[in-house]
């Protein structure tokens, strides 16, 4: 990534950390556009921006700062957990997040193995659970757990939080922030050239490109082939708010009971009061 205020730290791994479909993927596109130039691909992500997920359990301690996506909660357990130099951790409306899991996991086919096959019997299991099951299983915890972890009080290294209601806002200002956090001097025209790179509009063509090309990644594997041919797409809609569009009254009042303070703590409406003073503070960073 070329000097960035983060190398002079002798850890080296910088996360792109997120709870599973709250825009890490987005995220990832648009430091890598940021970063390195833009992307064709989303194969080259897993060059520039590593999942560790697919990275297998002997791993290295890169020599430079290297950028690595996670949906592991933080915890000393995390591989290459003491290495960590920074991260930068997106945040998505918890309906939402209900949401595009939901149909992220039909696209899987697991969405009756993971406990519901409408979206309502869905949101009543991920909230008793307070997580997605499938993700829960795989180790990457609770939703409000999940947040909690990366932006504990101590951590001794420093978090950059975007919210992806945010990003949708102003991109570029999303992006300055993520420069500020990295090191990078980007101009402006580069800015914009970043965010329109990594638009919605954007990474549904490279969707689209991968799928014709076969090119693995994110958007295109072949045992998606019968999802994809359905019409299925990793890139669904972009949006925010369809989640609790979808809600009853009632589940929208369970969203507040489960998960309402942390919701209010990193700025969501409707939550209690009392807010954790390291999560404010994260939340304005």
């Amino acid at each position: 990534m070329g000097a960035t205020r983060l190398a002079a730290n002798p850890r080296t791994v910088i996360w792109l950390a997120s709870y599973p479909k709250s825009g890490n993927t987005w995220v990832r596109f648009l430091v890598c556009n940021l970063a390195f130039g833009l992307q064709q691909s989303a194969a080259s992500l897993g060059q520039l921006a590593p999942d560790i997920h697919e990275l297998g359990k002997e791993l290295q301690p890169p020599a430079v700062p290297m950028l690595l996506k996670t949906h592991f909660p933080f915890s000393a357990a995390v591989p290459l957990a003491a290495y960590t130099a920074g991260a930068i951790y997106v945040v998505r409306h918890p309906a939402d997040v209900m949401f595009s899991n939901y149909h992220y996991q039909r696209r899987s086919g697991r969405v009756v193995s993971g406990g519901g096959s409408n979206f309502q019997q869905y949101v009543e299991v991920f909230l008793a659970r307070r997580g997605d099951p499938h993700w829960l299983g795989m180790g990457m915890g609770r939703w409000d757990e999940h947040l909690s972890s990366w932006l504990a009080p101590g951590l001794p290294f420093p978090i950059l939080l975007l919210r992806y209601e945010d990003l949708l806002t102003d991109g570029a200002q999303a992006a300055r922030r993520i420069c500020s956090f990295l090191g990078l001097q980007r101009t402006a025209e580069e800015i914009a050239a970043a965010v329109a790179g990594s638009s919605f509009e954007s990474m549904r063509a490279i969707e689209e490109m991968d799928i014709h090309n076969r090119s693995v990644g994110v958007f295109y594997k072949p045992y998606l082939q019968g999802s994809i041919n359905a019409g299925l797409r990793f890139m669904r809609s972009g949006q925010s708010g369809e989640g609790e569009a979808q809600l009853s009254p009632e589940s929208r009042r369970a969203i507040q009971t489960v998960f309402g303070p942390i919701m209010n703590a990193v700025g969501y409406p409707d939550g209690p009061v009392a807010v954790p003073q390291n999560l404010a503070q994260a939340a304005h960073r």
